[in-house]
């Protein structure tokens, strides 16, 4: 009987250790979109961090964390730097949660609104 109470309560602490995590997941995205839109990382990366003329797409083929926070902190092109004073290691781990987040955009063919307005022959 105890034995049977132990896994009980391990499966149980287990179910409640991974509802938190995805709500502490779902915390990061959102504090970490709303950080992307103050720090104004949209202006050239999109609203979906998608790109756009002025900067280049971060999603959906995110880089790793660790390239990410350093091209922040030393970006060497036309994007200004972020020192810790401006923008947290724990801000940009948010950033990074809410692009990781980000799902591809439907290829134009998925889309029934788009269907058949191709050209023949194309």
């Amino acid at each position: 009987m105890k034995l049977k109470l132990f896994h009980s309560t391990v499966l149980l602490f287990s179910l409640f250790s991974a509802a938190a995590s995805a709500q502490d997941d779902a915390v990061a995205v959102d504090r970490g979109q709303k950080t992307f839109m103050r720090v104004g990382c949209y202006e050239c990366h999109g609203t979906d961090g998608k790109g756009n003329e002025a900067g280049t797409a971060l999603t959906p083929d995110t880089l790793p964390p660790e390239a990410i926070a350093n091209f922040i902190r030393f970006s060497p092109g036309r994007m200004p730097v972020y020192p810790e004073e401006v923008l947290s290691d724990a801000e940009i781990e948010d950033i990074v949660a809410f692009l990781e987040s980000v799902p591809p955009s439907p290829d134009a063919d998925d889309i029934d609104i788009l269907k058949g307005l191709t050209p023949e022959g194309e």
